[in-house]
């Protein structure tokens, strides 16, 4: 029988991953309709099987090779890094300082790609399948450290099975409209997987330097609450001012997308991570010297998680508003040419005639 913690990885973990599913899907539809669904299908299936080998052997290695205290640590905090990377591009999209993700568009600039590369003969096409392999197992690349993450320090089973109905739910809706999921309130969804993610990140990684959490595992929802409320707050304060109108081969862009792609996983601004990690070592220290008999730990760990958060948000939307300031104002509207003929007598206004319709 589940465990209440184990419920709400497999629901975290299903949540998450619907969301990179839908990301996905949107590609292999896109292959499917422009180079036929043979190409897509068999670019899906590698993808899925190499995914599934990452899975069991990260898993194996955690359960079996690594210390549960050890790989309590280090996954919270790449947990916790990738959650806050995921938080922080939700306040930003939220307030307005970052564009909302429109899948109906990937779609589009997925085909029109593709329609660049040729027809290809009957059969199997190569600028289909790479297309459908690599964006498969690049947003798959997120699932996986989700469900190693999750599951890895709990229970792999329950994270794998989130991971798979998240899969089945998303490839029927799809397989159904034949379209990609634009009516799915993505963007919304991306908020709440940020808050969680953030949320579990924090309390494994404190549990390994040490945080004694009150509730035990009851903790991760009074994590939740704090840190959507916080943001809830961000996107306010980012709302409140009042802003004025005013060529290299596959195989290298392959390369350079995966690497991007991992480094992009758990880094998104570097101010935010950079003060994340100086707040699980200086909670780690405290903990260390002076041990944390009245759990004030946790308190000064969720302080300092917060602290990253809003100084991310900070440089982002400094940058943004130094950019609206830096547009050139508008040229003014041209005022239309008077009607002379208004000052002439009614007599004189007759020979002149009607004013050419402009």
């Amino acid at each position: 029988m589940l465990s209440r913690m184990n419920i709400v990885v497999l629901l975290a973990t299903a949540v998450a991953a619907g969301v990179e599913w839908i990301e996905a899907l949107t590609i292999v539809l896109a292959v499917g309709l422009s180079k036929g669904w043979r190409s897509a299908l068999v670019g899906t299936a590698a993808a899925l099987l190499a995914l599934a080998v990452l899975v069991t052997a990260f898993g194996i290695t955690i359960t079996s090779r690594v210390s549960i205290d050890a790989a309590r640590t280090v996954v919270g905090v790449f947990l916790l890094l990738f959650g806050l990377k995921w938080l922080h591009k939700a306040i930003l999209r939220s307030s307005g300082l970052k564009s909302l993700k429109d899948e109906g568009q990937v779609f589009e600039q997925t085909r029109a790609r593709l329609a660049g590369t040729g027809v290809a003969p009957a059969g199997v096409d190569r600028a289909g399948v790479t297309t459908a392999l690599s964006g498969v197992f690049l947003e798959g690349l997120e699932v996986v450290f989700i469900v190693v993450a999750l599951g890895g320090l709990q229970n792999i089973p329950s994270a794998v099975i989130g991971a798979l109905v998240a899969l089945v739910i998303v490839a029927g809706a799809g397989a159904a409209i034949r379209g990609p999921l634009t009516r799915v309130p993505e963007n919304t969804l991306k908020y709440v997987v940020g808050i969680m993610l953030t949320s579990f990140g924090t309390f494994f990684s404190g549990e390994g330097i040490g945080v004694h959490w009150w509730g035990d595992d009851l903790s991760v929802l009074i994590l939740v609450a704090a840190y959507g409320l916080a943001s809830l707050a961000f996107v306010w304060v980012l709302r409140r001012p009042a802003r004025r109108q005013g060529s290299a081969s596959g195989l290298e862009r392959a390369i350079r997308a995966i690497v991007l792609e991992l480094w992009g996983l758990f880094v998104d601004d570097g101010a935010v991570a950079l003060v994340a990690v100086i707040a699980l070592l200086g909670v780690a220290l405290i903990v260390q010297h002076e041990g944390d008999p009245h759990s004030i730990a946790g308190v000064l760990l969720i302080a300092g998680v917060l602290i990253a958060v809003a100084a991310g948000l900070a440089n982002t939307a400094r940058r943004v508003r130094k950019t609206i300031d830096k547009r050139p104002p508008e040229p003014p509207a041209e005022e239309p040419a008077a009607d002379l003929t208004a000052t002439l007598p009614p007599r004189d206004r007759a020979l002149t005639g009607p004013t050419p319709d402009r």
